[in-house]
């Protein structure tokens, strides 16, 4: 005697309340979560560079050390660059500083000019907005020290996950070999495989972005005379990583500059154009080349993922949610109940053009990591 099937309100309910509670886990464990997931795509990067070392007859304990330090020596070394110029940017900071008032004296007046409101209204309506907003800001700031200071000595934790993920990668494929069915055991570790390489060229793919983004960039704004170029044209290219909004912010920086520090309205356009120019570039021919396809995304499920995770994960929210999304739509192409969600999830394309994509990525990224 079968069981009577629930109600379809039932079904939905459980959804829900499923649903609610991984979002309430998510929130809840973020501290160990966000580090944890940055340390799983750090781990795809360096698997074929302790396996190279391997291959030179070092220990594996030796070779895994060795490929996180030189991995966090580059960091280090791109951190320092980075806070050189955000230094170098605060010594010229009273020099803006002039020019902003300059500025700000010329859009008072023309303000007064055009709207009939006197500077003295002007100040006025000013200081009663900040001293609304002064609590919160303040309570805004107080919150953004904490969880830096939180996500700081959670980030301590990254190399100690990169050392275990990578050293006890045998031991995980034995445990989905042991949690699968026997028939089941090669095709859940093939769509193993391939989210794992898949990731590997996406995350390889979004760093190489940054650094041709950025040479661009900062030619671009070099070319233009725009002060602290490097330091724009950098910060556009890993703003660039946020879908949507960090394009903007990073677009509007370079603009603001180029207004403060220039006389001509020409070279705030000319900054803009830029950035348009470079964008066009990386997203027509850039991104296609050096990210692939294979984990491409539809902007409706891109915008929604990107909501979604910021109200969840904040920031690194943000940064990690197409590089996940990609590694669910690559789950979702390989399981054959869950295709549908796959084609939903990303572009339309042909379906066996995409699965040949991903077999061609896939192979070659497989004998890389065997002659490694």
């Amino acid at each position: 005697m079968t069981a009577p099937e629930q109600p379809f309100y039932i079904k939905a309910t459980i959804k829900l309340l499923l649903a609610g509670l991984i979002i309430a886990f998510l929130i809840l464990a973020q501290n160990i979560l966000i580090p944890f997931t940055i340390a799983v795509f750090f781990t795809f990067l360096l698997i074929p560079v302790s396996r190279k070392l391997q291959h030179w007859h070092l220990p594996r304990t030796l070779a895994i050390l060795l490929s996180i330090i030189m991995a966090f020596t580059l960091v280090v070394v791109v951190l320092y660059f980075f806070v050189d110029q955000v230094f170098s940017f605060v010594n010229d900071w009273p020099v803006l500083q002039k020019s902003l008032d300059a500025k700000w004296v010329s859009l008072q007046q023309f303000i007064s000019e055009t709207f009939h409101i006197s500077s003295i209204e002007q100040k006025a309506w000013l200081t009663t907005k900040l001293k609304e907003n002064a609590s919160t800001g303040g309570v805004l700031v107080l919150g953004l020290f904490s969880a830096t200071t939180s996500f700081l000595a959670s980030f301590a934790l990254i190399p100690i996950y990169i050392f275990f993920l990578t050293f006890y990668q045998d031991k995980f494929k034995e445990f989905i070999r042991l949690v699968t069915k026997d028939d089941k055991n090669e095709h859940v570790l093939l769509v193993v495989k391939k989210v794992s390489v898949v990731s590997q060229k996406y995350v390889m793919g979004i760093f190489l972005d940054v650094i041709i983004l950025s040479v661009l960039n900062s030619t671009g704004f070099l070319i233009l005379g725009l002060p602290h170029a490097i330091l724009f044209g950098v910060l556009a290219s890993v703003l660039n990583i946020i879908p949507y909004i960090g394009v903007l912010i990073g677009s509007l920086l370079p603009i603001l500059m180029a207004l403060l520090t220039k006389d001509s309205m020409s070279y705030a356009i000319a900054a803009g154009a830029i950035c348009v120019v470079v964008q066009f570039l990386d997203n027509n021919f850039i991104t296609p080349y050096v990210v692939g396809s294979s984990v491409s995304i539809n902007p409706l499920t891109a915008t929604i993922v990107l909501i979604a995770s910021a109200l969840v994960w904040g920031i690194p929210g943000m940064v990690l949610c197409l590089p996940l999304t990609g590694m669910a739509k690559v789950v979702c192409d390989n399981v054959e109940s869950l295709k549908p969600y796959g084609f939903l999830l990303g572009e339309e394309v042909n379906f066996n053009q995409q699965k040949q994509d991903q077999e061609r990525l896939i192979k070659k990224l497989l004998k890389r990591n065997k002659t490694a």
